[in-house]
């Protein structure tokens, strides 16, 4: 049977300073929360016991019934402070419980809130003892037993909670190693931040000095550059110079040779023309040799 939800109203828990309630201060609050109940049922059996031989002329158990009303009044503190430090403890370790650990732990902050109510129940019953006389205290008696009893069933729902599912016992180591290690790699990165920061600065100064030379270095380059700079250009302009001169002597050699050429082919037709003229007359007298001899030989044949 599952019981219907209720809470602490806001208003309340707003007055409670969660923020400051130290982890892991569930435990050592149930242990009271716990044995003060039983301690509360047998100091009203003891009452009860103690008053049936009471008269009016001699009064009996005022002083248990006492002790009783403070340990109930305690009590009442005490289940408050344990509600409140089992919610801390309970966000804690929600996150890491499984689904059944985390059902499981619903179910106990449930029944805790209704037994806060029922201490203020049974501290209000406990007043209304002192003026209903022997039915109100056997009354307190029975409800004190029930609530016990309710007690020790979640004392033992917070054991499995614990000691089954490992309810805020890993939750605390793993967050402690978790700590310790980033602690310890966060130590480390500083280390390596540090180195790597030392080693740019060095690598830039290195870089600074190989990049940047002395100022009377950069004054003897820069003239070394220059004088070259000058001894090139001039000796680019003697070899221009001396180019436009060679090619000059070149075109002249060229309009000499043109020249000696085209004498070379006027010689040459006039010599040509010459035997032309020549083998012609030649031509003429061979002609005129060949005739006379043709006339000549004919002439004898004639005579024959």
């Amino acid at each position: 049977m599952e019981l219907p939800d209720i809470s602490i109203p806001k208003v309340v828990l707003d007055y409670i300073p969660m923020d400051q309630i130290p982890a892991l201060a569930h435990p050592p609050l149930v242990h009271f929360a716990i044995v003060l109940p039983i301690m509360i049922v047998l100091l009203e059996l003891v009452n009860i016991i103690v008053k049936s031989g009471a008269t009016p002329e001699v009064p009996k158990g005022r002083g248990v019934s006492t002790l009783s009303f403070l340990l109930i009044l305690a009590m009442v503190v005490i289940f408050a402070g344990a509600f409140a430090s089992g919610t801390v403890d309970g966000k804690a370790t929600w996150s890491i419980l499984s689904k059944d650990a985390q059902s499981a732990l619903g179910a106990h902050k449930l029944l805790g809130t209704y037994l806060v109510f029922a201490s203020l129940g049974l501290l209000l019953f406990k007043l209304l003892s002192l003026i209903t006389g022997r039915i109100g205290r056997i009354l307190l008696l029975v409800i004190a037993i029930a609530f016990a009893g309710v007690v020790l069933k979640q004392g033992k729902a917070g054991g499995e909670l614990v000691y089954k599912y490992g309810a805020n016992v890993q939750a605390f180591k793993d967050s402690d190693e978790k700590v310790f290690d980033l602690n310890d790699d966060m130590s480390d990165l500083k280390e390596d931040l540090a180195d790597c920061e030392e080693s740019q600065k060095e690598a830039e100064a290195a870089a600074k000095a190989e990049t940047t030379p002395a100022p009377a270095e950069v004054v003897k380059a820069e003239a070394k550059v220059k004088k070259v700079t000058q001894k090139e250009a001039v000796e680019a302009v003697e070899e221009s110079s001396e180019f436009k001169e060679q090619s000059k002597q070149d075109a002249e050699k060229i309009t000499a040779a043109t020249e000696m050429a085209t004498e070379a082919k006027a010689d040459v037709a006039e010599v040509t023309k010459e035997e032309a003229v020549k083998a012609v007359e030649e031509s003429s007298e061979f002609k005129e040799q060949s005739k006379g001899d043709a006339e000549s030989a004919t002439a004898a044949a004639v005579t024959e």
